[in-house]
């Protein structure tokens, strides 16, 4: 069985308010490897959508990983020992691949500070030049 019907089946059993609190934990940090997944993503998201979220996101070892997590979580945790079992069963019949690592990581911390180097609010200024490792709003004066 394909990873993501497995997925598929256990968010189909949730119910309604479960499922809510399942994309309530999606957002949050719940592994710290892995970056959430954005609100407006999840918002008006179907189980199918949010599967499709999920495995898009994170890949579909790191999927199952965080599905699992989540489960325990809002106390599924039947569903969550057989979503281990079942994707053990995957990965030992060659159905899935495992991989070592999130494909949504967390961001990259800052560089660590050189001579003649500060960080300034996740920004490198080197020597007065301004160098951007990440994304930062800059007030012109």
């Amino acid at each position: 069985m394909a990873i993501s019907q497995s997925l598929l089946g256990h968010l189909e059993d949730l119910r309604d308010d479960d499922f809510e609190k399942f994309k309530w934990y999606l957002t949050m940090n719940v592994l710290d490897s892995c970056r959430p997944i954005p609100k407006s993503r999840l918002e008006k998201a179907s189980r199918p959508d949010t599967v499709t979220e999920i495995i898009q996101n994170y890949g579909e070892e790191w999927a199952v990983k965080i599905t699992v997590e989540i489960l325990m979580k809002i106390y599924n945790n039947n569903a969550a020992e057989t979503l281990k079992q079942a994707y053990a069963v995957a990965v030992d019949g060659g159905e899935a691949t495992p991989s070592t690592s999130c494909s949504a990581l967390a961001p990259p911390a800052a560089p660590p500070a050189q001579k003649g180097m500060v960080i300034i609010n996740g920004s490198v200024v080197i020597h007065g030049s301004v160098v951007i490792t990440k994304p930062t709003e800059f007030n012109s004066p």
